[in-house]
């Protein structure tokens, strides 16, 4: 009789704290799919070009889980996992049957668990680091299959510090007067087994990003430094960039980001400077798009390699069927100088290989033109 009694008191105790911890699930995603045609040539010499070959392209698809649970106090638990898929072949290949990191398994794109409250929150998973432009320039990430954004993270010859990083704690400030900012860490290569100490250097990530919007006026920083990488002490990749846009209507804006990429791994050390200019305009339910992206020629501890500048741009026009539906055209070209090989959103989009354009197809164009259906659930 007592047993029955004790568990009818904690089946009672348990049934307020169950009611008040319900946790809500949203299931969201995208599909993004393209029909067009991309090549790659004009190669410097005898370098390796690519004709050009019809596709149909899977861009930035996923699915994804946000789940949010009130603790009570103005905390709250919070998770979010998102995979990549590639509704285009249903693998993890992207069009040049490479490995795509970004899809293909459970959580391949941003995904995290965190506790927040009105101090802001701390996340741990994986995230993305310095690359990401927010506000500021979306339209190769939101918008349309791809766009010259993109170079910003696939100069060729320079490499970003860090694109979406495994093993990420986070700290993200609340929004205080229009301004928030997040702070990341990653151990990197301390979680390898090719790590034993010695003559070796623990390697890490770290991140910093500010943000500001006030009315029309947006604004972000982003710097990350990608130290000991390989275990090499010294060896270290840097990136700076700094975005500011004029959101003059709804859904239209001009903006601009400047950047620094530096490496300083030895023999393939270099640093360049680089600028977009990015412009959205809304029109009824069409959206204009257009940008340009240019990168001057690379600088090295031997002195400056002669013609590796980079020029794109990208024109497109979409129209919105919908809220969440909309078609699009798209034309994207990169004109690599004789030395230079920016490609198109890396191996994910590129059809030259896993990682894009090599220095086997220095000074090869790349071209890619389009049309597409995105839908957002």
């Amino acid at each position: 009789m007592q047993k029955k009694l004790l568990a009818l008191a904690v089946a009672g105790a348990l049934v307020p704290a169950a009611a008040m911890a319900q946790s809500s699930v949203e299931i969201y995603g995208r599909a993004n799919l393209s029909f067009g045609n991309w090549k790659a040539t004009g190669a410097t010499g005898a370098g390796t070009n690519f004709d050009g070959r019809m596709r149909v392209v899977d861009s930035g698809s996923r699915l994804g889980f946000r789940v949010n649970e009130s603790l009570g106090g103005g905390l709250r638990a919070f998770v979010v996992m998102e995979t990549g898929v590639n509704v285009d072949t249903g693998s993890q290949a992207g069009q040049s049957t490479g490995a795509n990191a970004s899809t293909g398994f459970w959580a391949s794109r941003d995904s995290y668990i965190g506790l927040g409250g009105g101090w802001g929150d701390v996340r741990l998973g994986r995230q993305s680091i310095w690359w990401a432009n927010g506000v500021i320039a979306q339209t190769g990430a939101n918008y349309i299959d791809s766009a010259v954004d993109g170079l910003i993270t696939g100069h060729g010859r320079v490499a970003a510090p860090v694109t979406r990083q495994n093993s990420v704690i986070s700290y993200n400030t609340p929004t205080m007067g229009g301004f928030n900012a997040s702070l990341s860490y990653s151990p990197h290569t301390q979680e390898s087994v090719s790590f034993t100490g010695g003559a070796q250097e623990a390697g890490s990530i770290w991140g910093i990003t500010g943000r500001f919007t006030s009315g029309a006026i947006r604004a972000q920083a982003d710097y990350a430094v990608n130290q000991n990488i390989g275990n090499v002490d010294g060896a270290e990749n840097t990136g700076l960039k700094i975005g500011l846009g004029w959101a003059y209507a709804p859904g239209s804006q001009i903006s601009g980001i400047w950047g620094n990429l530096e490496n300083e791994v030895g023999a393939a050390s270099g640093e360049v400077d680089f600028w977009l200019l990015n412009w959205e305009h809304m029109m009824g339910q069409f959206q204009l798009l257009a940008q340009l992206y240019v990168a001057g020629d690379v600088d090295t501890s031997a002195g400056e390699v002669a013609n590796s500048g980079v020029t794109g741009i990208t024109l497109a026009a979409k129209y919105f069927l919908s809220k969440r539906t909309g078609v699009y055209v798209s034309l994207n070209n990169v004109k690599n100088d004789d030395n230079a090989r920016a490609d198109l959103s890396g191996g994910g989009f590129s059809s030259a290989g896993a990682t894009g354009l090599t220095a086997a197809s220095n000074g090869a164009d790349v071209r890619s033109i389009a049309v597409g259906v995105i839908h957002n659930f």
